[in-house]
Formats: C-alpha cells, structure tokens, sequence
C-alpha cells in the first residue's frame, strides 16, 4: 500500500487514507475513484494511501485497519461508497433465480460493509471520517443520517481538497461546494457544482502498484491480461434513461476531458505493460461519433510500432449509427465491442424507457457489430470469444407485446443461434430521480435487506420492481424469472442445444431391444450418411456388428463424454430416415411440414409458436401424430416428434403461449 508520494512536499504518513468496503465480489474493480481522488488530492500538495478490504477477510478488518491505520497516521479517512447493490436482482432474491449468474445470494451489502467499516474506525482513531462515491451521493442525505460520517462530498472532491484545512478546522465551510457537514443534530449539505473531468494525468506509480497488488500483475500486464485499466474520457449525460442515475451524480451537461490528456494517461500505462483501457464515460458517442473516431485516430498513432499494443473499449450507444466501414475502422484500431443490454426490440417499449435510440438502431448495431468482429477475428486469426446476448426484457414498461415483438425479430434475423447464451434482466433496480421513483414503479417496489423482505420500501436499500403486466399474466414475481430463463435458453442462444444429452434421449425414449431391431433395418437399408462425420461413423458401427458395441458405448456414456452425444443424435435421425414416408406424415399433420427434410429452416422460436397454435399440451400433440403415423408400430414416427420437442425445447404452457405468441 504505497502513498503516493509524487507531490513536492514529503511527509511522513498520509494526508488522506482511501478506504472501500463496497467492492462487487462477482465483478472486482480496482476503484478508479482511488486513482482520480488521489490526483486530485496532488493536485492541492496532499499525500494519499489507499487500500480497498475486498481481498481482506472480514475477521482480519481490526486488526488490519489498525496496521494500516499506524502506517499511513492520517489526517482524513476517506471512505468511497460505489454503490448501495449490484443492481441485480439475482444477488437478492430469497431464491436461486433460474438461469442466474453463478452468484452467493445475501453476499453483498456495501452499505451495512460500510457501516461495520465506520464503526471498526471509530473504536480505533479519532480520525475525521469523509465519505463519498457514486453511491453516496446517489442517497446522500439519507447515508449521513445513518452512516454518521464528519462530513460527505456529493459528486467531486476538488474544492473540498482545496480548501481541506478549513475543512477540518471547521472554517468558513459554508462557502465549499459540494461538502456535506455536521450542523448541531444533522447534517448540513453545501451548494452542489458539476465539475469537469481533470484537465491533468491521473496515474502515478504508486497508483498502479496498488492497482497491480489489488489483481495480481498477470491480469493486468500479462501476455493473456483480461482487465481494462479505466480512464476517463468524458463526464457527464443529457439523457433520462429511466433506469440510470448518472446524470443525477456527474451532470447533466457533458465534458469531454482533454484528449492530450487522456492519451498521456494511455501512454503511461502503455509504456508499463497495461493492454487493455476502458474508457470512462457514459456513452463516448452523445450527439455524435466525432469523439469515438478521434479517440480511434489516436489510439491507431499510439499503437503504430508498439509491441504490445492496447486494446480500448467504452459505452457505445447505438444511435448515431455507424457504417460497416466505420465499424471496420474502429476494430483496426483495436476497438473492443463493448457490452450493451438493450430493452427489448420494440420502439413503444424503446420509447418509455427514454433511451435516445429506437428499435431499428439497436437491431443494425447488434447485427453489424457481431458480423463485423465476426470477420476481424477471422481475418486476424483470432479466437472466437463466448459469446452472450444480455437484454433488459424484463424493464418496468414490459409487456407480451413487448417480449414477443423482440422475440419474432431475433428470430427472424436467427440471432439467438449466433450466441452461446443470454442473460435477461427481469427486475429493475428503483431509485428515486428527484421526482419520485423511477418509472412509475411505487406500487410494485419492494425493498430487502440482509434478513429478508423490508416492511417499506427503503431506497438505500435494494429497491426493486418487476413489470407489472408480466406479473400479472404469470401469477408470480418467481414465474417471470422461470419464464426468462426458458426463454434465455431457448429462444435467445443456442444454450439449450448445447446442454442436450442425446444419449440420455434414447434412453427415455426406447429401450435396448427396440433399437437392436432398429439398427438391423438401418443396416438392411442401402441409404447413404452424407457428409455427416457422427452419421458415417454409426454406419460404420452398425456395419462392423449390427451395432452392438456402439449402443453400449451409449449405454454407458455420461452426458460430458466427448462425442457420444452427437452419435446418438445422428443415430436417431439415421433410424427415423427409415420411414420416411410416415415421418413426413406426422409432421404435416401436426402442422410442420417438410421439418425432418430440413430440420434448420426453422429457429426454435418458429417451431414453438406453431405447435402453440394448435396444441395446448405435448400430450394432445403426441395424440394427433400418433393418429396421423397410420399403421404399424408408430414409435419411430414419435420418436421423430419427441426429437423435434426436445431439439427446440417446445414447453406447450397456455400461460406461455400468451406472452411468446399473442394473436
């Protein structure tokens, strides 16, 4: 924990001490608040330290806080409050949600961690106490009263830390913008200014010493690092996302920081091994993209001849709209598509949101944006990353409509095939924006704490609230989660086809005699596998011993064993292309003709909305191909049905169909 000693006048100790309780466990970030307060406090000839207790076990807080404490001998103590939650439902929920991130439900709680912090502290030193952050100021006066701090800063620092021995000598603070101190019994909270971002570097080396301790050097400076270093590029938001509460904190006016600047700061991590930079902002393209190619043109000089380039990355709204070519220009310039969640693909949903874009630039940024980095990484030999679709669907203003509208065009474009899973956010995180809470969402807002449900609802607490229409037409808060999670597997990646168990399949679905007869008629028949490699080897198989040894190799195969499952996938549809007149049958009967000729032409979401039209359960449905199979033994006819249910995941709820397919 080095202070930073870059100011001209050296001192034992540290005049401020930067502590954080209110770090993510699932998402650790070195706090940039460390980095752009310590600057700041150079700035006005005052040394800090800092130190963030994430990676500190909760029995050791005392007894480290008091070796940190006896070496740093602070004036201050600091304390950043990030943020009061994750914002995300699944950390909160009195149940696994299902299909949630792999999180500890009950585990994060910043503003009690906060709390405890304060307390510990005040046992220990006598030391004046400040508290800020994004999540302070979010909640400011209601954290006063109940954190007790000495004093709070809304939004920046700067005029406080210029005028810091007032501050603690109590003199003349009146005139302090942005300072929040004890008056009497309360708190008293000075003018607030928006500040523009530093119009000077922000990294030292001590900084990034504790940025490199905080997660480990490989991870930040390694041949295969997966951290982006932040630096800020642009400050402040003039939209009214209904969900956000940035504009409320940095501005509503933005600033672009100095770019000499923000590449000096580039250059400085560059030129020590950092690869990778995140570019702080709220969307680098407000208005217009004359910021995002500046930032490309000199991102491009600055990795001209360098060994080890970085890559950067940023919040990119949709709107304005880019070319291809654009595109293209951005990703020579190693920019890396950064994270988007979109509300749905609906522009009267779009529209209440109060997102500054509409439903056909979401569309043309997430398709030209995928085929675009598709081809870079092709062109460059460059691995393909996992690839995930995250959508807000479940935003206070979702409805059936909402929900089906974006459905049908992610299946229309086949875009659920081209990710390997998806993540739907079902709740939304309530704040209050200065007039009342967001989105209209009072009544159905509901607060919990580390014990359970709250009897009120408490902003400084997770506040949330699930749309209320969807709540409605499924009956409960817990069957919106399990409906998204069917539709995140389903309908919106290939998740589910890829967690499929064929082997397990024929074991349900037929037993060890059925199938040797099966597999001698498919020897007995002269049709040939195509170009299908699972397809020529159970030929193979069944040739060599009427397949014996490859049905006991299914038999004993476990769903992670490499290669069984495509074998007997192939297996099925070999056997069931020996009836092929009773399949076609079957399948026109109950509404998809044509389906095992091509069993592509058809997304999930295709497949499930005609079966939903005419049947209301699997059981009626099996009825009618039973019927239409004719003759005979129908079970390979079935077989091909239960096949086409379990390859597009086919849940035939009337509840479901309502939401998923209304008229």
């Amino acid at each position: 924990m080095p202070v930073d000693d870059t100011t001209a006048r050296a001192q034992q100790g540290a005049d401020i001490l930067l502590l954080s309780a209110s770090n993510y466990p699932a998402l650790p970030i070195y706090p940039y608040a460390f980095v752009q307060v310590s600057a700041m406090a150079a700035r006005h000839g005052l040394t800090t330290a800092r130190f963030d207790l994430l990676h500190t076990p909760r029995a050791s807080w005392r007894s480290t806080l008091r070796d940190v404490l006896e070496r740093t001998a602070p004036r201050l103590i600091g304390i950043h409050l990030r943020q009061l939650d994750s914002i995300f439902i699944w950390n909160y929920a009195d149940y696994d949600l299902p299909g949630a991130p792999p999180v500890r439900r009950n585990s994060y709680w910043p503003f009690h961690d906060t709390q405890q912090l304060i307390g510990i502290l005040r046992e220990l030193t006598e030391c004046p106490i400040m508290l800020g952050g994004f999540g302070f100021t979010t909640r400011t006066p209601d954290l006063l009263e109940r954190l007790q701090p000495d004093f709070g800063v809304t939004g920046e620092p700067d005029e406080v830390f210029e005028h810091l021995d007032d501050v603690l000598a109590h003199r003349d603070v009146e005139r302090i913008a942005n300072l929040a101190r004890r008056s009497g019994s309360g708190y008293v909270l000075n003018p607030r200014v928006f500040l523009p971002p530093a119009g000077h570097t922000e990294y030292t080396e001590a900084v990034l010493r504790d940025l490199l301790d905080f997660y480990g050097p490989q991870r930040v400076t390694g041949p295969d690092s997966d951290v982006h270093v932040a630096v800020e590029v642009q400050r402040g938001c003039p939209y009214r996302c209904y969900f956000c509460t940035e504009p409320m904190v940095k501005g509503r006016r933005h600033r672009i920081r100095d770019l000499d600047v923000v590449m000096a700061d580039i250059t400085f991590l560059a030129d020590r091994g950092v690869s990778r930079v995140w570019l702080v902002c709220s969307e680098i393209n407000v208005g217009s993209n004359g910021l995002l190619f500046e930032m490309a043109a000199r991102m491009r000089k600055l990795n001209h001849g360098r060994t080890k380039p970085v890559s950067w990355t940023c919040y990119l709204l949709p709107n304005p709209p880019l070319e291809r070519s654009e595109i293209r220009a951005l990703l020579e310039s190693r920019f890396e598509p950064s994270w988007n969640q979109f509300a749905s693909y609906h522009d009267g949903n779009i529209k209440q949101t109060r997102v500054p874009y509409r439903a056909r630039h979401a569309v043309q940024a997430q398709v030209d944006w995928l085929e675009e980095d598709q081809a870079f990484r092709r062109a460059h030999g460059l691995p393909e990353p996992t690839r995930r679709l995250d959508m807000f669907l479940g935003n206070t203003y979702a409805t059936p409509e909402t929900v089906s509208a974006t459905l049908r065009t992610v299946s229309e474009l086949r875009l659920g095939e081209r990710f390997d899973d998806s993540l739907i956010t079902r709740a939304t995180r309530v704040f209050d924006l200065d007039d009342g809470l967001l989105g209209g969402t009072s009544a159905a807002a509901y607060s919990v704490g580390p014990d359970g449900l709250l009897d009120e609802v408490d902003l400084v607490h997770p506040t949330f609230s699930y749309p209320v229409a969807l709540v409605e037409a499924l009956g409960s808060r817990r069957a919106v989660d399990e409906f998204f999670a069917y539709v995140e597997k389903t309908f919106l990646s290939r998740a589910h086809r890829a967690r499929l168990d064929w082997a397990a399949f024929l074991a349900r679905h037929t037993d060890g005699e059925r199938l040797a007869r099966w597999c001698e008629r498919l020897r007995a028949s002269s049709g040939e596998p195509g170009e299908d490699e699972a397809a020529r080897t159970v030929c193979a198989a069944i040739a060599a011993d009427g397949g014996t040894a490859l049905l006991q190799r299914l038999r004993d195969s476990t769903s992670a064993e490499e290669g069984t499952g495509r074998l007997a996938r192939a297996l099925v549809e070999l056997l069931v292309g020996t009836e092929p007149e009773r399949t076609r049958a079957v399948f026109a009967a109950i509404g998809l003709p044509g389906y095992w000729n091509d069993r592509t032409a058809r997304t999930a979401y295709d497949v499930c909305a005609v079966l939903a039209a005419r049947f209301t359960s699997v059981d009626d449905l099996l009825d009618a191909a039973r019927a239409a199979a004719g003759t005979g033994d129908p079970a390979l006819p079935l077989l091909a049905v239960e096949y086409c249910l379990y390859d597009n995941n086919v849940l035939l709820r009337p509840d479901y169909a309502r939401l998923l397919f209304p008229a």
